[in-house]
């Protein structure tokens, strides 16, 4: 079955232009052409576009992906490398996640310089971000 690119994005709900990036940058296959120079996409390509889809929903960047695709090429190696590739990506969310709880914690600092009963001239929170480094 063959696939147009515009029926192609609907059915993996990917914009037209984030599928031409993608062949582009080598992440998705070139992809042939038929006589009258149009890409034909089949259902592989469509597999594959979601699973690209499904990495980058878990931040996994667009290098990444092209060694989990080239290691998903070679089924019976040892999966080690995809392993402690996850293992880098969960450091990098629990880092993140610090450093969200430390601006949460700034935030609720901030706020508590504040009253609902003043103008802006009288207004803590401005004057703490003025003082602070």
């Amino acid at each position: 079955m063959s696939l147009s690119i515009g029926q192609l994005s609907k059915k993996a709900d990917i914009p037209i232009d984030t599928i031409r990036y993608y062949e582009k940058v080598g992440v998705l296959d070139r992809i042939q052409r038929s006589e009258n120079n149009y890409r034909v996409y089949t259902e592989q390509t469509l597999a594959d576009l979601l699973f690209i889809k499904h990495c980058r929903e878990l931040d996994i960047s667009l290098s990444d992906i092209k060694t989990l695709k080239g290691m998903k090429a070679q089924p019976k190696q040892a999966c080690t490398e995809i392993d402690n590739l996850v293992d880098k990506y969960l450091k990098e969310v629990s880092e993140k996640i610090e450093r969200l709880l430390l601006l949460k914690e700034s935030l609720i600092d901030l706020k508590q310089h504040c009253s609902t009963n003043r103008t802006v001239d009288e207004c803590g929170i401005l004057r703490e971000l003025q003082n602070s480094p």
